[in-house]
């Protein structure tokens, strides 16, 4: 029901993997990230909470709950496949995981929204800023660190305003601080 028809996220235990999103009436994005190391640590330790989705099939809260959208967990060992799909769940861990995705899926929309604002819509950027600050403050993005390098590119590219280049500055600083 939101801007979004397909959200995916495949992920090893190293934290490399692919993100894969698709707005309505759009071609599908892929693209391949590689999680920072606390990233990929704090995946590790929220799937390791839901004791590698053992328990999958009871994920699902019994009461009524508005449609949120399918979601569905799968994880892949040498021992089997566990799956789990449900619209809500009241489980603390399973919650957690979800949070995780979601602000993963969340950064790489707003780095593919950065990436063509730089291309295409410079004078936006500080508005797409102000964005990434609030879902910062908000703790809605699962690994900043991986923002570095746009913020640099952005704070380094000479044909933005003074204004966006310092706002991405700031931004940056926040990330290091809570490293």
């Amino acid at each position: 029901r939101g801007q979004y028809e397909t959200q995916c996220i495949t992920l090893k235990p190293d934290g490399q993997g692919e993100v894969r999103f698709k707005r309505r009436q759009a071609e599908m994005v892929n693209v391949d990230i590689r999680l920072s190391p606390e990233a990929a640590d704090r995946l590790m330790s929220v799937i390791a909470a839901t004791n590698n989705l053992e328990h999958a099939a009871e994920y699902e809260y019994n009461g009524k709950v508005a449609d949120l959208g399918k979601k569905t967990l799968v994880l892949e060992t040498a021992s089997g496949r566990r799956e789990g799909t449900f619209n809500y769940s009241s489980r603390k861990e399973v919650i957690e995981l979800q949070t995780f995705f979601e602000g993963l899926i969340n950064q790489e929309e707003i780095f593919f929204d950065l990436d063509n604002a730089l291309q295409f819509e410079r004078l936006s950027l500080s508005k797409r800023l102000e964005f990434v600050e609030n879902q910062l403050r908000s703790n809605r993005l699962s690994d900043p660190v991986r923002l570095i390098p746009m913020l640099e590119r952005i704070q380094a590219d000479q044909r933005l305003m003074n204004i966006a280049r310092t706002h991405a500055g700031k931004i940056k600083e926040r990330i290091m601080e809570r490293k």
